[in-house]
């Protein structure tokens, strides 16, 4: 049920991106980054009070996967669009380190909150309750938040279907396939990773320690990228990411208990900042050379992206159906660990 939520929310994406683009031309990214954070915080409280549907019908569930990739669409629609017009060649490097540090330092405090909370209520199931209700108050903190940003879409009149169909532009064509392929390998990470952490670990607490030192290790990470993401080193830094992002999966796939998760979760803090970033770097680098059509390439990726991570779902729901219970994460995960080879061959030439 997990990877069919999954497929549902992610699989909206595109259209609300495209919805999202719409709106920015005529209003600007205050309006779509506000109704992004309305539908999240609405799925949440849904999530709160439907407890009781998803015991009865899991299939409940879906609708506030709908509810949250409609919300999601809008506001990643805005955030990657806004984050692509702030940053430049210049300054790519050091906007993409010390995002990637701060978002990893405010999911830090997830598992440290999530550890006490558990530590004071009878029930798991207690904590994460009030965890949700506290996240609801911070998106609605959020929201007023939003209200203040005041920038539109500078594009001029683009077609979104001529930038995501296959052209005579090689460039675009080969930077669109990575980035599908780039969402097989991501998609795995919105689930069946942290599955295959979460069953290594063996309970939450030990889960939720294990993700406050990957999260230390991970901000290191991040930072170091900062020295490391320009035309010199990009090509090493890359490949020294792929390599490790493969290794560190493998681990965890052969080696399902505390120590693998632990090899696991040291390795990948870097192998993620070091291949996510070098990703990331090289993409936008791409999307900037399309100063009048940033916006609609910049829908084009996610579309794909989200389509990528939709494969790679549905490949993990072909391996659950069609494969004994105790192989099917191992043949799914290690087909698709392999997928930033071809990433990093598509994206690095065009440096």
């Amino acid at each position: 049920m997990m990877s069919l939520y999954i497929i549902v929310r992610i699989g909206l994406f595109p259209v609300f991106f495209m919805l999202g683009n719409r709106l920015s031309k005529k209003h600007s990214f205050t309006l779509t980054y506000t109704i992004g954070l309305i539908l999240i915080t609405t799925a949440l409280i849904y999530a709160l009070m439907a407890g009781a549907l998803f015991e009865r019908n899991p299939y409940y569930v879906l609708i506030a996967a709908a509810i949250v990739g409609s919300g999601e669409g809008f506001y990643y629609f805005s955030a990657n669009t806004c984050n692509q017009i702030v940053s430049t060649m210049q300054t790519r490097a050091s906007f993409l380190s010390y995002n990637g540090a701060f978002n990893t330092i405010a999911g830090l405090f997830a598992p440290v909150f999530v550890s006490f909370l558990i530590s004071i209520y009878e029930k798991e199931m207690d904590a994460y309750k009030a965890m949700l209700m506290v996240i609801i108050i911070i998106f609605i903190i959020v929201i007023f938040i939003a209200l203040k940003i005041n920038s539109k879409s500078t594009d001029k009149e683009s077609d979104i279907l001529s930038v995501l169909k296959i052209s005579n532009d090689r460039q675009w064509n080969e930077h669109n396939l990575a980035v599908f392929i780039y969402g097989l390998r991501d998609g795995l990470g919105l689930n069946t990773i942290s599955l295959l952490v979460y069953n290594a670990a063996g309970n939450g607490n030990t889960y939720s320690k294990l993700q406050v030192l990957f999260c230390l290790l991970s901000i290191i990470s991040y930072y170091s990228t900062k020295f490391l993401l320009n035309k010199r080193n990009i090509g090493l830094t890359f490949k020294t990411g792929v390599f490790f992002k493969i290794i560190s999966t493998l681990v965890l796939v052969y080696i399902p208990n505390t120590r693998g998760a632990i090899i696991y979760g040291t390795i990948n803090a870097f192998a993620a900042a070091f291949y996510d970033n070098s990703y990331n770097y090289l993409s936008a680098s791409i999307i900037g050379r399309y100063e009048n059509e940033m916006t609609a390439r910049v829908v084009a990726r996610e579309t794909y992206l989200s389509f990528g991570r939709c494969v790679s779902m549905s490949v993990v729901l072909l391996c659950y159906r069609f494969l004994p219970e105790n192989l099917y994460l191992t043949v799914a995960v290690s087909l698709l660990s392999f997928a930033p080879i071809f990433v990093e061959k598509l994206l690095i030439r065009y440096k």
